[in-house]
């Protein structure tokens, strides 16, 4: 017998009940809503035409003495604006007479009302002073009203009182139906246990053997076999669990050697870097690592918290920030390694799965110390050949400012042209050696930096007065946008008047005629400001932004003849400041320089 058969026969008994409990519940809610129809529509009506009566009637009534108290307008609309109302009630009743004695009462009803009617035509026809009208109130109106009151009264009490009978019939029906109900629930519940209890007998058994293997096998143990006690689905499961456990002793088997083989690849291969290389889980705990990282973390004392820009770089990447690869020697690590200073640039890069979140990190550690120490010693020699420039060229420059002057002779119009072209060009020069200079001093960290505390509107406003004259004479308009309630922050001013002044120039030379530069500050976050210039010109490159602040980098089709520092000497100011720089904007549709500074709590 199958499972399905053996599972029908076995709640056969429980659904037979649960039909009857149906059919009979259907029968007393069929039975239960006619007699509360037969309320609604009959007694229901009654009580509210006989309630509407009364108080019409009680309206009419209090119509007439409004009448006989000299409001005779206000008491004659009220009595005819009531006598509708009373009539149309009446109407009502007359067509739902259902009790014994009812249709008595209605049919005096009506009557009494005629007779009221008639006594109400008299009462208005007489002239309000004469006292005949009052004793027509007292002598016929009055008696009629009370007697119309109680009659209707007697109409709305018969059919409460039947209501009542109604309601009382209705809940006996209903706690009757529930002592069955209930019986027969309790009857299905035993044999529903029943049934169960016997029906789990014969199928718990098998599944608490197949339970009991499947869990063995998801610890990793195989060799599992489900005995076959039945030909039912059960018994059918049982042989399926056997034949899966049977083709994954295989696959384990065949996978075992494929991951001791990979196993083995990567080692050799992590073991064949000569830098340090180190997998981190999400928890921050290392996975793997190769030879070369053994040895650095037992120089640092087996603590990568200790290198905080490190560490705080695989914190970032493991919350879902974007990989960490600086390309500058500034973000390099110095570490003492059996008694010399070595530097290694990081590069911590996420592993993600399918939906994108990481599940752990690669931290790759370069030895850049030649190359650091081959960039200090460029520093070193661009800083001292530009010191060693500078003197000659001050010389040569004092003798063509001399020449100019004509203070050792006349000179020829061609010689003239060409001390001029060689004084610009010797100007030119001089500025060139004084910018390698400040960024040997910046690089070098011999730029000391004095700073003092200045409200960003106010550092906005004196730059945008300062450089004013430049951005018209070009043809441009400058306009300043700040936020209000601005954090100071601390500066050098020589030094950020220089980056402005870089930035305002660069977009004075690349703005087109008629365009708007704007000069903005703005929060960034809460513990920096932002500052910005936008210009309206072609933009910078999406694939050059990440050179445009190197050493002797310029646009290719740029037509300024500087050396490619004026950025490059930025960047080093705001770094030394403690801030960041960067630049933004749509292709063709300009540019926006900018750079944070932190702001004073």
């Amino acid at each position: 017998m199958t499972l399905n058969r053996r599972l029908l026969l076995g709640i056969a008994p429980v659904l037979l009940i649960l039909l009857a409990v149906g059919i009979y519940a259907i029968f007393l809610f069929s039975k239960l809503g006619g007699a509360i129809d037969v309320i609604l529509r009959e007694n229901y009506r009654s009580v509210v035409a006989s309630q509407n009566m009364k108080e019409a009637a009680a309206r009419m009534d209090s119509g007439l003495l409004f009448t006989l108290g000299g409001e005779e307008e206000r008491g004659k609309q009220l009595f005819q604006d009531n006598v509708p109302v009373f009539e149309r009630n009446s109407d009502v009743e007359s067509h739902n007479i259902t009790l014994p004695g009812e249709g008595d009462l209605e049919n005096r009803v009506k009557a009494l009302h005629a007779k009221y009617m008639d006594a109400a035509t008299k009462f208005f026809a007489l002239s309000p002073t004469d006292p005949a009208r009052r004793a027509l109130y007292f002598n016929q109106l009055l008696p009629t009203f009370t007697a119309v009151q109680q009659t209707a009264g007697q109409i709305l009490e018969i059919n409460q009182q039947n209501m009542l009978e109604a309601n009382n019939e209705a809940r006996r029906q209903s706690r009757a139906a529930s002592r069955y109900m209930i019986g027969t629930l309790l009857t299905g519940f035993i044999v529903a246990t029943g049934v169960t209890y016997a029906l789990a007998r014969s199928i718990v058994q098998s599944l608490q053997s197949l339970t009991e293997s499947a869990q063995q096998l998801g610890e990793g143990n195989l060799d599992q076999h489900v005995p076959v006690q039945s030909q039912d689905e059960v018994g059918k499961l049982a042989e399926a669990f056997n034949k899966m456990a049977a083709k994954l002793r295989a696959y384990r088997q065949s996978t075992t050697d494929k991951i001791l083989q990979a196993q083995q690849t990567t080692e050799s291969a992590l073991r064949a870097f000569p830098d340090p290389i180190l997998v981190f889980s999400p928890n921050k705990e290392i996975q793997l690592q190769n030879a070369a990282a053994e040895h650095f973390l037992r120089q640092i004392g087996g603590n990568i918290a200790s290198l905080e820009a490190l560490s705080s770089a695989i914190d970032q990447s493991l919350k879902g920030s974007a990989d960490f690869q600086p390309t500058s020697f500034d973000k390099a690590i110095s570490v003492s390694i059996e008694g010399a200073e070595k530097f290694f640039l990081p590069r911590v890069l996420a592993m993600r799965n399918e939906a994108g979140n990481p599940v752990g990190v690669v931290v790759a550690l370069q030895d850049v110390t030649r190359f650091r120490v081959a960039d200090d010693v460029k520093t070193d020699l661009i800083a001292t050949v530009s010191h060693e420039l500078k003197t000659p060229l001050t010389s040569i420059q004092l003798a063509i400012y001399l020449l100019l002057d004509e203070k050792v002779g006349s000179l020829t119009p061609k010689q003239t042209g060409l001390l001029l072209a060689a004084r610009t060009n010797s100007d030119r020069l001089f500025e060139m050696v004084e910018d390698l200079l400040d960024l040997a001093r910046f690089e070098g960290g011999a730029a000391l930096i004095e700073k003092k505390a200045i409200a960003c509107q106010q550092l906005v406003q004196e730059v945008a007065d300062r450089e004013k004259e430049l951005v018209v004479s070009r043809g441009l308009e400058l306009k300043v946008k700040t936020e209000p309630l601005l954090p100071r922050v601390e500066v050098s001013r020589a030094r950020i008047d220089l980056v402005f002044a870089n930035f305002i120039s660069n977009a004075a030379k690349h703005s087109p005629s008629g365009g708007v530069i704007t000069l903005s500050a703005r929060r960034d976050g809460a513990k920096n400001v932002r500052f910005t210039v936008h210009d309206e010109g072609p933009g910078v490159p999406k694939e050059l932004r990440r050179r445009i602040f190197d050493k002797f980098f310029r646009v290719a089709e740029s037509s300024d003849e500087g050396a490619g520092l004026g950025l490059s000497i930025a960047r080093e100011i705001v770094l030394a400041h403690g801030g960041s720089i960067g630049v933004a904007g749509e292709e063709k549709k300009g540019s926006e320089f900018f750079f944070t500074l932190p702001a004073l709590v």
